[in-house]
């Protein structure tokens, strides 16, 4: 009889199978963390972009108004959407012809986001009548 040869068996051993699947969950917690950031991140900039929006709105707004509308103080609104906050207006009167105006946008909620402030001077010359008056 002749001496059976022993074939040697193609594949992986259960070891390597292991390691493998190892290195990949490992990689995949690493990979879902990192897009789980990478979300909160693009929410925030998200958010921030209505922010700055809701900001320059009210700013608009308040340089359309007629000089004579704009009273000195501070007015304070709760924003709910599209992001949750508050809103503050501070007038003051610098003199007879010269206002300055506060918008501060204070979000909440979000831990990303800041407080974001801009001020700007309104003047009127001549008399502080309205013109659109006659």
């Amino acid at each position: 009889m002749t001496p059976r040869r022993r074939r040697k068996a193609g594949g992986f051993t259960l070891v390597e199978v292991l390691v493998s699947m190892t290195l990949l969950s490992v990689a995949s917690l690493a990979l879902g963390s990192m897009l789980f950031r990478a979300a909160r991140q693009a929410n925030a900039a998200s958010q921030s972009a209505y922010q700055s929006a809701s900001l320059s709105g009210q700013v608009d707004r308040l340089q359309a108004l007629p000089f004579d509308q704009l009273a000195a103080g501070t007015t304070c609104v709760t924003l709910t959407a599209p992001i949750a906050g508050t809103q503050c207006t501070t007038i003051n009167s610098l003199s007879a012809k010269v206002k300055q105006v506060t918008v501060v946008m204070t979000p909440s909620g979000n831990p990303l986001l800041h407080p974001i402030t801009t001020t700007f001077t309104r003047t009127i010359s001549g008399n502080a009548a309205n013109p659109l008056k006659s």
